[in-house]
């Protein structure tokens, strides 16, 4: 692992060419990590991790390979482009916990989904991952970004809802043929509809 440690700010700064990882036995606690691979590589999680301040993407990949990044109450993604992001396709989420009252196009955690709502949320758990979803039977798939948002309130919200996608995340999909479905399990699927596919 080839990384740079900025003693006051306690920024884990992961560089080089080459991919690299983070392992051990136990989940691993940052105040703050920089994404700066070059060379198309990746930081490889091969354990949970959590972040209280932000990771920030200046170049290369964060793979969740099947784990979690927990950015807690307080972390945030910082710059994320097409070239520099979270990518999971084994699986992973990044997850954000947020109190959201009457919110108006807030954007919590800079996740890329934008909620707002007349009411209150309260407590709100966001969860965001980049597997494929596939419904019950195994069918279908969709672009390679998901959201699985639970308020602690969920009766007559009324909410509206926005979310970013890159363009390396469509999964081979024109963006023409996008629907925007929900599913309380992942086996049955709704398509909601959406007033435009432009943000």
């Amino acid at each position: 692992m080839l990384f740079r440690s900025t003693t006051g700010n306690s920024m884990i700064s992961f560089t080089g060419n080459a991919s690299s990882s983070i392992s051990g036995s136990q989940p691993t606690r940052f105040s703050e990590i920089e994404i700066n691979k070059t060379n198309n590589s990746s930081v490889l999680l091969q354990r949970a991790i959590s972040v209280t301040q932000r990771i920030r993407f200046a170049s290369g990949f964060l793979n969740l390979n099947g784990f979690n990044a927990d950015l807690g109450t307080t972390g945030h993604l910082d710059g994320e482009q097409e070239n520099t992001r979270i990518t999971g396709p084994n699986g992973g989420e990044v997850i954000f916990n947020v109190s959201l009252n009457s919110p108006t196009g807030s954007n919590p955690a800079n996740l890329g989904v934008f909620i707002s709502s007349g009411q209150n949320l309260g407590n709100t758990i966001i969860k965001r991952g980049h597997q494929s979803q596939v419904n019950g039977s195994g069918l279908g798939n969709s672009i390679l970004r998901y959201y699985d948002i639970v308020p602690s309130n969920n009766i007559n919200l009324n909410a509206t809802l926005r979310f970013r996608y890159l363009d390396e995340e469509l999964n081979g999909f024109n963006e023409n043929s996008l629907a925007f479905f929900e599913s309380p399990n992942t086996i049955n699927w709704t398509d909601l509809g959406f007033s435009s596919s432009r943000f």
